[in-house]
């Protein structure tokens, strides 16, 4: 049984919270939706994010750009600032994503998504750069200079993936130069950033040193470098096609790693980073995300990322999501925190653990971290379980609709003892336990018949089924306090001392 011995006396180190940062969605505009912004207005009453970053802002359906029978760009804002408007109010800002391309500006046909984003280079970058610099502009006026030297403007999405940019790597940095370059004129404070860029089978930063270098050489600004490394890998099966893999647990880890040492070998030592997806895997039909998996796997991440990263933006926060249209299961392996009927997922619960954590790190191991907030003592704890070696080569077979578990290393309960010393007065002591018996509401889909359409009760009885367990007893003046804690597999378990005066 490890020990974590916690002395209420000691100093600890400050840290930046990368999971506080950033939380993302799928286009702007599903947030034109009711149910969209509610779910996203609980989630920051509840967890509380800072920036919020989407595709799609200059797609057709957001009705920004058309141009007259003359050529002559016409530009409409109303949905943008409906949009903008409300995340003001729910206390978020922008990592603006700029893309795709307006449909009366686009080169080629090629789209992406059931929504149809355009993919091709614009036809004209003076029109683009025109664009670029009206919006901007436009959101000066509405929000005031001060908040808009406040937001990221992000130059596409995965530009070297073909899905993303049917242009080539060079057409890229000609789009992100001339888009920088236009931010710049404005306000050379304003931030813009790139390349965005995808995961990668080995885990590397694709493009990222490429781009760097090409900044350098033409002397083109870059306040953040942005990337996606999902922890997977692509390998090919017996039958010559390409699987959906996973890399070790600590593939996101490696990932950030790997990009800072580019990073620095660039010369952008101190560049901010900024991961605008990440999630177990780039797949919104991917069964894991609705498990109690995501729990720890979510905690462990951000907490052994800590430092490398300024945010690591989950990708993404609601099953509101149409990349490939609706999921025909309310438990379908979306993206989401939060499915589309409002219930709260796993991963929900792990930003929400998360969140209950102060900045000042105590101690930490493998498994726990131990932090202050003001006069509270928080005590996480977590039981990651990582695939078996078949379904992290490709092998989905173990997989099925009902069981998501058996794809898992066998794994046994965690024991933890803990041992509190100086501690001197009365303290509450709560504790949130999270496990598939306890807040888990997949399993209590599962153990509650599975239904595809709930009707009123059986969302009350699944709601019922969503949060962490919680109790609470009392703590007296003594020289030290001894608790043993089990940590069952896929688990979370976070005590919250505050002193009671």
């Amino acid at each position: 049984m490890e020990e974590i011995k916690i002395d209420l006396q000691h100093k600890g180190e400050l840290f930046k919270p990368i999971w506080k940062k950033l939380i993302t969605a799928g286009r702007a505009n599903e947030g034109l939706r009711a149910e969209w912004r509610e779910q996203l207005s609980k989630i920051q009453q509840e967890i509380g994010f800072e920036y919020i970053r989407f595709h799609g802002v200059f797609h057709k359906d957001m009705m920004v750009y058309h141009e007259d029978e003359n050529g002559k760009p016409v530009y409409n804002w109303q949905y943008i600032d409906s949009l903008l408007d409300f995340l003001h109010s729910v206390n978020l800002r922008p990592i603006m994503e700029l893309s795709f391309t307006p449909y009366d500006l686009r080169s080629g046909d090629k789209t992406v998504f059931w929504w149809k984003g355009n993919i091709t280079p614009p036809k004209d970058y003076e029109k683009w750069s025109m664009l670029v610099g009206t919006f901007v502009k436009h959101c000066i006026n509405r929000y005031g200079k001060k908040e808009v030297l406040s937001w990221y403007f992000e130059v596409w999405n995965e530009p070297n993936l073909n899905l993303f940019w049917s242009g080539t790597q060079e057409e890229y940095f000609k789009l992100y130069k001339v888009t920088a370059e236009t931010i710049k004129q404005i306000d050379t404070d304003m931030k813009v950033g790139g390349p965005a860029s995808s995961g990668s089978i080995d885990g590397s930063p694709p493009w990222v040193e490429d781009f760097l270098n090409y900044c350098t050489s033409n002397s083109v600004p870059v306040d953040f470098v942005s990337t996606h490394p999902y922890p997977n890998t692509y390998p090919i099966g017996s039958d010559g096609n390409q699987r959906e893999g996973y890399r070790d647990e600590n593939g996101t880890y490696n990932s950030l790693i790997w990009l800072k040492d580019i990073m620095n070998n660039c010369g952008y030592i101190d560049t901010e980073v900024h991961i605008t997806e990440w999630n177990a895997s780039p797949n919104d039909r991917d069964l894991i995300h609705d498990t109690m998996y995501m729990a720890p796997f979510i905690i462990q991440n951000n907490i052994k990322c800590l430092g490398l990263a300024d945010s690591l933006g989950f990708w993404a926060f609601t099953d509101i999501f149409e990349e490939r249209g609706a999921g025909r299961s309310i438990f379908h392996g979306g993206f989401g925190l939060i499915n589309a009927q409002g219930l709260e997922k796993p991963s929900y619960n792990g930003y929400w653990f998360l969140s209950r954590l102060g900045c000042e790190k105590l101690y930490s191991g493998k498994n726990y971290i131990v932090t202050r907030k003001e006069d509270k003592i928080q005590i996480l704890m977590w039981n990651y379980c990582h695939f078996n070696h078949a379904f992290s080569d490709g092998v989905r077979t173990g997989l099925s609709d009902y069981d998501r578990y058996s794809v898992f290393e066998n794994k046994e309960d965690e024991n933890l003892q803990i041992v509190i010393e100086n501690l001197e007065g009365r303290y509450k002591a709560v504790t949130y336990v999270n496990d598939r018996e306890n807040g888990s509401v997949f399993d209590s889909w599962v153990a509650n018949g599975t239904t595809e359409n709930p009707d009123t009760d059986d969302l009350a009885v699944l709601k019922a089924n969503m949060k962490p367990k919680g109790s609470i007893c009392y703590l007296e003046n003594t020289d030290a306090y001894e608790r043993d804690i089990t940590i069952k597999p896929h688990g979370v378990v976070l005590i919250e001392l505050s002193k009671v005066y």
